[in-house]
């Protein structure tokens, strides 16, 4: 069974934060100036992790291997700052009993700033199929999440969806 807590441990927490970084460091490094400036880009990365467990099947352990593609578009303006970004992930865990996992994960990013008041909102959605040795189902799980940050004149308001697990035929 997919273990999502783990797998947002081991990526999509990393993705999240190396996001959020390049979205500061453009942020204090954004020259001000009269026109708006646009900047888009793509990031493809490759990763893989052993040792994962699962919390389903207590011991047994995964190795993953993902490709992440973060796409973004860099808004820089006079008075503010805009980073969109669409972050999304596939790969496999395979698991040491022979089952493996096919996982998805996509991240929808806005960080926008300008005239006193600073957003930021993250909607998250994750996914994993889970299949016998022989490519039998098993069970899907699906996790989805969505933060919301805003800071006006020095207030922080925080607004979290309480993440949602869903489970179909397994644990």
């Amino acid at each position: 069974m997919f273990d999502v807590a783990s797998f947002l441990r081991s990526n999509a927490g990393r993705r999240l934060a190396g996001v959020l970084g390049a979205a500061a460091l453009l942020l204090v490094l954004a020259p001000a100036s009269a026109a708006a400036t646009v900047t888009r880009g793509t990031i493809t990365t490759t990763s893989s992790e052993s040792g994962l467990p699962d919390d389903c099947r207590p011991g047994i352990t995964g190795t993953i291997v993902a490709t992440d593609v973060l796409m973004f578009e860099e808004v820089d303006k006079s008075i503010g700052f805009q980073f969109v970004a669409t972050d999304t992930a596939n790969g496999q865990i395979t698991w040491t009993d022979g089952t493996y996992t096919i996982i998805e994960s996509v991240d929808h990013i806005a960080f926008v700033t300008g005239a006193g008041s600073t957003t930021l909102t993250i909607a998250h959605e994750d996914s994993g199929n889970t299949y016998t040795a022989g490519g039998v189902f098993l069970s899907r799980t699906t996790f989805h999440n969505i933060d919301h940050f805003t800071r006006t004149d020095g207030v922080l308001r925080v607004n979290f969806e309480r993440g949602h697990f869903h489970f179909f035929e397994g644990c």
